[in-house]
């Protein structure tokens, strides 16, 4: 255990050390990119690790903001690049898919890992495979974040909506709805009822009840990429003993017909929130394998500059990239951009000494 925590120590410190080399060149991303729209695997900060801390003397929960660098919304497309390293992570997310396919039960699982490490990725590979497309119909990509949310939107309100619009549900329901939840709360005012629920917990009850209509009998695949403690999803998903609580979160995914959840999040307690079990996680590392971190730089290297790299030296060369990139493959791909390759008087190809 001890030695686990060191290891982890170390990468954290590594983490560091690449992110306070990659501040110039996010900068001048950051300036080129703030009127378009974002990319994964061009946000470069690794800030936001943490997990979100509580008190510890009551069940109080400061929530942790998601920073601005990681407001990037994603997309279930395929990356511009070659896939490598991932062949286990693959199998094993296929086979959670795949496996007992007639099987109607309901079940969620969570990938969980560090910034850069592929969980996006790895989900975006399973998500387009065409066994799980056959398998699967509707299939949901849900980026938590969105540039279209706004500011003054119940997380989790924001979320369902987005999930109804993927299976065609237009906004003149959501306008229904809301006011259907303003009037019947204002009439039970009026009429001196007590009542604990809130207009929002009203709309939100209602949303998720259209959700489940809407899933209702369908073998479907919903993914909820990069959730965060401020997307306020922290109710466990498969609990079926609180959907008498009508806006309980679990209300809306129907449990008999073979519907799967997937989850992507940096943090572990949250993500156990939603999915329970520790059999239902899925813990992403960095790469152990120096070929694979290998053959992501080579690709971003040919992708950027339009030439082969070549090393005079290719094992050190292999173990110099794992060591400034920890195996992470999104540092990989940068150090490719940062730290490119040059030609020297005999024709090799060496990278250019940046840090």
């Amino acid at each position: 255990m001890e030695q686990a925590k060191k290891s982890t120590s170390e990468i954290d410190e590594k983490l560091d050390t690449i992110k306070l080399s990659f501040d110039i060149e996010y900068a001048k991303w950051l300036s080129r990119n703030q009127s378009g729209s974002f990319s994964k695997h061009g946000n470069l900060s690794i800030d936001g690790e943490s997990s979100p801390t509580r008190n510890s003397s009551s069940s109080t929960t400061i929530r942790k903001r998601r920073p601005k660098a990681n407001c990037v919304e994603t997309s279930s497309e395929l990356p511009d690049h070659e896939i490598h390293g991932f062949v286990n992570e693959t199998l094993f997310l296929k086979n959670f898919l795949l496996k007992q396919k007639e099987s109607k039960e309901f079940k969620t699982l969570a990938i969980v890992g560090k910034y850069g490490v592929g969980k996006t990725t790895l989900c975006q590979d399973v998500f387009n495979n065409e066994e799980v497309k056959q398998a699967y119909i509707p299939r949901i990509w849900v980026s938590m974040y969105s540039k279209e949310t706004k500011e003054d939107e119940d997380p989790k309100i924001d979320v369902v909506k987005r999930i109804l619009r993927s299976l065609g549900v237009e906004d003149e329901m959501f306008e229904h709805i809301k006011t259907e939840a303003e009037e019947e709360k204002r009439s039970k005012d009026e009429a001196g009822e007590t009542e604990e629920e809130t207009v929002k917990e009203k709309e939100l009850s209602r949303l998720l009840y259209a959700l489940h209509s809407n899933l209702l009998g369908k073998k479907y695949l919903i993914v909820l990429d990069d959730v965060w403690e401020d997307n306020e999803w922290d109710q466990r998903l498969d609990d079926e003993t609180s959907q008498q609580e009508r806006s309980h979160l679990s209300c809306g995914f129907p449990k008999g017909s073979g519907g799967r959840v997937i989850m992507t999040s940096r943090d572990e307690s949250l993500a156990k929130e939603i999915v329970g079990e520790e059999e239902n996680l899925q813990h992403l590392f960095p790469r152990s394998d120096a070929e694979s971190v290998w053959e992501m730089y080579k690709d971003a290297v040919k992708a950027a500059l339009k030439i082969e790299v070549k090393p005079r030296y290719p094992g050190r060369f292999k173990q110099e990239l794992m060591d400034k990139s920890c195996g992470i493959p999104l540092a990989a791909r940068m150090l490719a951009k940062i730290e490119p390759v040059k030609m020297d008087e005999t024709g090799d190809m060496e990278r250019k000494k940046s840090f």
